[in-house]
């Protein structure tokens, strides 16, 4: 295998899962089938040991490969569709970007509107305060699988705001134009239908993942009500769970 090169900004962990993920597909690996070890892994892709291990647990916690303690690591599956690990707060577009899907991000509608009682209750702002609503869909080629709506107060952004600052990731935006660090999520998760006959594509017969989020800084104000829809049949998320 050709000896990987890695560059572009992403961290190193990511790069390497998938420089893993071409060497399982090169070498034609199946469900069942053991890989090198973790030695002969670094040595054929020129990493460290530390990055290795984090890129490995990576595939793990994806579901793309298992231990067997005392014997190695196996191939589990290989993935065709998003395997989401829903326990890592991340934006939409650092969820994609982590998983090297190339995608288009159209902005939709950015708008400007009075909070009812229950943003009121969920942003913790007083009735009628102004929030900021952002409108985006996410495409893989020309099929859309994830359309969110954002929702934050007004009152945290600069005067000058525009909408080209939301065609990138919100996160991002938050944090370093606006210097609020987010930590945490409270979050519900359930199927639902999305019949909106203003969306740009056909949603009939289609089962959405709909992910609803209350999203707070470091300091524990609530600052994003985030509602992201995920096409059912292009995504799954799981949770490792730990018995107390």
């Amino acid at each position: 295998m050709k000896q990987a090169v890695f560059s572009n900004g992403r961290p190193i962990r990511y790069l390497i899962r998938d420089a893993l993920l071409d060497f399982i597909r090169q070498e034609g690996y199946k469900p069942g089938d053991q890989l090198p070890s973790e030695e002969r892994l670094q040595e054929i892709l020129n990493v460290s040991r530390l990055s290795m291990r984090e890129a490995l647990q990576l595939l793990e916690e994806e579901r793309i490969i298992f231990t067997k303690h005392g014997s190695g690591r196996y191939v589990l599956s290989l993935p065709s569709n998003l395997d989401i690990d829903i326990s890592n707060l991340q934006s939409v577009t650092e969820l994609l970007s982590s998983y090297n899907i190339k995608t288009e991000n159209k902005l939709l509608r950015v708008h400007t509107h009075y909070s009812d009682q229950e943003l009121s209750v969920l942003l913790g702002l007083t009735p009628n305060e102004q929030v900021l609503s952002i409108e985006r869909i996410r495409y893989a080629g020309t099929t859309p699988i994830i359309y969110s709506i954002d929702t934050i107060p007004l009152k945290f952004l600069p005067d000058d705001w525009s909408e080209d600052d939301f065609k990138g990731s919100l996160f991002e935006y938050i944090e370093r134009k606006l210097g609020k660090p987010l930590r945490y999520s409270q979050a519900t998760i359930h199927a639902c239908l999305l019949e909106d006959a203003n969306l740009p594509f056909e949603t009939k017969n289609l089962t959405w993942i709909l992910l609803k989020q209350m999203i707070y800084t470091e300091t524990a104000d609530p600052l994003i009500y985030s509602r992201d829809y995920h096409r059912g049949d292009r995504i799954q998320f799981h949770v490792r769970r730990v018995r107390r």
